[in-house]
């Protein structure tokens, strides 16, 4: 938690102590990047819990893990209800940051000359493991630099909800959004690092015929012990197992 105050004091250029990043917050504007505002206006009577809710959203972790933690340090807590406005209240912030973020990873690879023959880098993760989890994400990373340049989203519960299928689906969904999306910023993705699912190959050989699938060798390395047994069972079957 303490990684997280002093990320956020760096981000808006003040000494690392409470009382000094207090006041500039509850001034009223807190610039991020110098590009988006968030306005908080809170008594300080109750900055002390806004304090490190935002921090354990800032760090990603979920209410259950703030509540724990809160209730070891003796701080009070906010409920889950709570919790869920706080959430709704920033997302909207949140988006427009991680999309300025992406915009600016964008201009950064056509400055050096990179749009029309990118390499780039997918995966997709979910909020609980498993093809079962109402919640996942994807991004699609510059694999020069590894930052963000696109990214999506799936849930199949609550407001905005806009998957029904498994998590392996959305994943597959998610790819064809982001590099549809690339295709439209007029990206040419040359090579994409990703994981063995064979929907992805096909899924990219449609938007780029004459990009290449490279695989993750952290992905290979997982299911190598699998592909070893096969041949073992098998020996007349030839595997062909690509890794960087």
């Amino acid at each position: 938690m303490i990684d997280s105050f002093s990320s956020i004091a760096d981000e808006l250029g003040v000494p690392h102590d409470s009382d000094t990043l207090k006041a500039h917050i509850s001034s009223g504007q807190v610039h991020f990047g110098h590009t988006e505002e968030l306005h908080i206006h809170d008594s300080n009577a109750s900055w002390h819990q806004w304090y490190p809710v935002i921090s354990f959203l800032i760090s990603g972790h979920l209410h259950a893990d703030y509540e724990r933690l809160s209730g070891l340090l003796g701080l009070p807590s906010c409920s889950s209800t709570q919790w869920g406005r706080i959430v709704k209240s920033l997302e909207g912030h949140v988006t427009d940051l991680a999309e300025w973020s992406c915009g600016q990873v964008r201009q950064e690879i056509t400055a050096r000359g990179d749009a029309d023959q990118w390499m780039a880098s997918f995966d997709g993760f979910y909020l609980t493991r498993g093809h079962y989890s109402n919640n996942s994400s994807a991004t699609l990373h510059d694999h020069l630099t590894g930052k963000i340049a696109y990214f999506c989203h799936r849930t199949k519960k609550g407001p905005g909800h806009n998957w029904s299928g498994t998590s392996g689906g959305a994943e597959a969904d998610m790819l064809d959004e982001l590099l549809g999306k690339a295709k439209d910023d007029g990206m040419v993705v040359t090579e994409i690092i990703t994981d063995k699912d064979t929907s992805v190959n096909g899924i990219f050989c449609r938007h780029y015929p004459e990009g290449m699938v490279t695989y993750c060798s952290n992905h290979c390395a997982k299911t190598l012990h699998k592909d070893l047994e096969k041949i073992k069972r098998n020996i007349c079957e030839v595997i062909m197992l690509h890794c960087i």
